[in-house]
């Protein structure tokens, strides 16, 4: 490996691993990060400054997802290199110009330091600014999907949503989630298994197409709401 790829971290975040807990300033007031998320789902991203053009489509388009993140049980947080005034002056901006409301809240990481020890610093994109990182969370705090972006191209908010819907149905389900899934479609068994189970288990709703792949339909009960 050539010598400026080497680094040494303290941490670097992977699946599985519970999100560490902190105490921040934001721009809605201190936060204790596991006592605000306790018993909820949180979208936790990064973005790299205040009065950016694609930071601005991004929270203006969160904003105007939060019902659709609230009834998943999702909570949003954001962490930006930016005062927690840039913050507020550029808020009522995106309020202004999108007719939303950005009632979120949103760390104030100025120096970056907090950024850098959950991997939301990349040097070669920016030595002062976050990319677009995201951490999926589950109740428990653990780390269940990370999304990274480069500063300069924008998170699709129906993706985050879509991942979430996934994450949620398997651990409703138990099974696993093709490609392109989206509500209400077919779900995979993790691993296979005999039909006589599989039948004993989903009955009608088992179709084998290989020996190695079969589907369910997705069960009522399972399905969002």
């Amino acid at each position: 490996m050539p010598s400026g790829y080497r680094r040494t971290v303290s941490w670097v975040p992977q699946l599985g691993d519970v999100f560490p807990d902190f105490t921040a300033d934001t721009n809605a007031g201190p936060l204790h990060f596991f006592d605000w998320a306790e018993g909820h789902w949180t979208h936790l991203f990064s973005h790299p400054a205040a009065r950016t053009p694609v930071c601005t489509t991004e929270v203006a388009a969160l904003a105007s997802a939060v019902p659709d993140f609230d009834e998943r049980n999702v909570k949003l947080l954001g962490f930006t290199g930016s005062s927690t005034e840039d913050q507020e002056s550029w808020h009522a901006d995106i309020e202004r110009l999108f007719d939303v409301n950005v009632d979120f809240p949103f760390v104030a990481d100025e120096g970056c330091r907090m950024a850098r020890k959950f991997g939301m610093l990349h040097d070669k994109q920016s030595a002062t600014m976050p990319i677009r990182k995201s951490f999926i969370l589950d109740p428990q705090m653990r780390i269940r999907m990370i999304f990274e972006y480069p500063i300069y191209i924008g998170r699709g908010t129906e993706e985050i949503l879509r991942v979430i819907d996934s994450l949620q149905i398997m651990d409703k389900t138990g099974l696993a989630v093709p490609a392109d899934w989206e509500e209400g479609d077919e779900l995979l068994f993790t691993e296979n298994m005999p039909d006589t189970a599989a039948r004993q288990l989903y009955g009608d709703k088992f179709t084998r197409l290989t020996d190695y792949l079969a589907v369910v339909r997705q069960p009522a009960a399972a399905r969002k709401g």
